[in-house]
């Protein structure tokens, strides 16, 4: 029967242990210093070594002719394939308190070959509140052949009466240079012919875990019949390769929406994993962000750094962050969702679109441009202008009391007017438009606050999750998103007050009124007056209305907030925050 690598390369040794040479030092100096100890708790992520130190260690205690810290495999204890005196017990499955006095009872049984009977309780956490109690007077005054093991990768479920009984070993995650020294050595042993790249991909995607890590070079060995590539070890992971990421990102900041979509249908018709995909998309836009910020670890700490280096966008270090803290708050949605894929798609629009303005606002300020450039070519003042500079060395043999002004201020230049004019009219359009949200937004915060109802608020809170469905259409995508990112704060049969933490996005939410209530008709199908406000103004207010400070007045509305007309490159600005930047 074929055996499994992890296990056929399973450590014999405290020599063979990986990765954990702090424990490895203090249980050796433990045994040749006879300091060993009653009771210890080893903690640490899975597939680390706990369970094979755990077992290394009651072998060596119990061998009558030890080597040092090597047992010699000859006496009795060495030899007894199935040894008694070493019990090993899976909390998961042996939880109670049954269990637990069952092994009360049998600790005072003497050892049958060597001097100790080592008990090693597996995922330890997994234990009930009677079972940890049951035990705790026993391992405060476990008799003298006795030695307790307890293994777990969730100590903080463990109660602290029993955490202060046991001599505590923390182990770490393994490196990936010695995971891919193991693996090296595995790989020469059984002829498996793998890249170095692939090895060091398996590494990283087993995030420290040697057993892990070797079994998916098993796996990888069943799944390729040449040799190993990073691809192939992708493949079986469920995830894609750091091209295919880099392809993917791009399309996501050009809102390439379409090719997304095709993107995430192969993807789900090849089997892969999109919690798994979003999660190497956070660390392909982690390590995007280190080759801008910090390219000296990036260079050091980074394989394949070609992928980034040639990354073919122009992305900004806000952008990125932005894109992350999106990926990770719909991670944890994804892992609760029946429906993963449906999620990560939602997660890829909703920053697809976030992206998609900029190109249009950069593709209008280019036209923009293009067409002033033109402007000027057709201006006869430029013309005029083009011939007197052409004569101006001429004038540098006339003395400089006899030169006159080349123009007058009555002759100065007509499109400088123009600008100027330009200007003044914007200063005051945006003056205006401040003073129209600032009456607006008292007006709605007074008349939800006078009418203020907690039951509508709670039963519309739940509501608002609708909206996440509209995120998949273009003509409310943008206006779902600025309302998903706010808080509901206060609501009234009529009016409804969102809170934000930026003062930027709250003016974003007031200046898009008539579109953002369209859309909160179209989820919640009823209509709805919405204003918004910070957190810090929030504060003020809900201080006012708690102890009663002012009196909220309903009025009438005397306002239409179809004159919210924003300039077309601040709405862009105000909606997506950080993502554009102006120079």
């Amino acid at each position: 029967m074929y055996q499994a690598l992890y296990r056929k390369y399973r450590p014999q040794t405290l020599d063979d242990v990986c990765g954990q040479d702090t424990i490895v030092k203090i249980i050796t100096n433990s045994i040749l210093n006879n300091q060993i100890n009653h009771a210890y708790l080893f903690a640490g992520p899975r597939g680390t070594g706990k369970t094979s130190i755990a077992k290394i260690f009651g072998r060596i205690v119990n061998c009558q002719n030890p080597n040092g810290c090597i047992p010699c495999g000859k006496c009795p204890s060495c030899l007894e394939k199935n040894n008694s005196d070493i019990i090993e017990i899976d909390a998961a499955s042996n939880n109670g308190v049954d269990e637990i006095r069952e092994l009360r009872n049998k600790v005072n049984l003497v050892p049958a070959f060597g001097k100790y009977k080592v008990y090693i309780i597996d995922e330890v956490h997994m234990l009930t509140t009677g079972a940890f109690n049951a035990l705790l007077k026993t391992l405060e005054e476990p008799p003298t052949h006795v030695i307790f093991i307890l293994a777990t990768t969730d100590p903080h479920k463990i109660p602290e009466t029993i955490i202060s009984r046991c001599q505590r070993l923390d182990f770490k995650r393994i490196s990936d240079d010695a995971i891919v020294e193991n693996l090296t050595k595995i790989a020469q042993k059984e002829n498996i012919d793998v890249e170095k790249d692939a090895l060091y991909e398996i590494a990283r995607l087993s995030a420290g875990g040697m057993r892990d890590s070797v079994g998916m070079l098993d796996q990888a060995r069943a799944y390729c019949e040449g040799k190993i590539t990073i691809k192939d070890i992708h493949d079986i992971n469920g995830t894609i390769t750091p091209e295919e990421m880099s392809t993917l990102i791009v399309e996501i900041i050009t809102g390439n929406i379409d090719k997304i979509l095709e993107n995430t249908d192969e993807f789900d018709d090849k089997g892969k994993n999109f919690i798994k995909i979003n999660e190497e998309m956070i660390n392909f836009l982690r390590n995007l962000l280190l080759s801008k910020e910090a390219p000296l670890y990036f260079k050091n700490n980074i394989r394949n750094t070609e992928v980034y280096e040639q990354f073919p966008e122009k992305i900004s270090e806000n952008q990125i962050l932005d894109f992350i803290e999106n990926l990770n708050k719909y991670n944890l949605e994804m892992k609760e969702t029946g429906n993963p894929k449906l999620m990560f798609e939602i997660c890829l629009i909703k920053v697809a679109t976030n992206f998609k303005p900029v190109e249009k606002t950069f593709k209008n300020e280019e036209k923009h441009e293009t067409n002033h450039e033109t402007n000027i070519k057709e201006s006869p003042t430029t013309q005029v202008e083009e011939k007197t500079n052409l004569k101006q060395p001429a004038l540098n043999n006339i003395k400089e009391t006899t030169i006159q002004p080349l123009t007058t201020k009555a002759e100065e230049k007509p499109e400088v007017n123009q600008e100027k004019k330009v200007e003044a009219n914007i200063k005051n359009d945006n003056t205006e438009l401040l003073k129209l949200i600032d009456h607006i937004k008292k007006i709605r915060i007074d008349n939800t606050l006078s009418k203020f109802s907690k039951k509508t608020m709670m039963e519309i809170r739940p509501k608002l999750d609708d909206l996440k469905d509209l995120l998949l259409n273009p003509d409310y995508s943008k206006s779902a998103s600025i309302i998903l990112d706010g808080t509901l704060k206060a609501a009234s049969d009529e009016n409804l007050i969102f809170v934000y933490q930026k003062e930027r996005t709250a003016k974003a939410f007031n200046e898009n009124l008539p579109a953002l209530e369209e859309t909160i008709a179209q989820a919640l199908g009823k209509p709805f007056k919405l204003i918004a406000t910070e957190a810090s103004d929030w504060e003020i207010i809900k201080d006012e209305f708690n102890h009663k400070k002012r009196q909220f007045i309903y009025q009438k509305e005397d306002f239409d907030i179809n004159n919210l007309k924003p300039k077309q490159n601040d709405d862009i600005l105000n909606m997506f925050e950080d993502i554009i930047e102006y120079k």
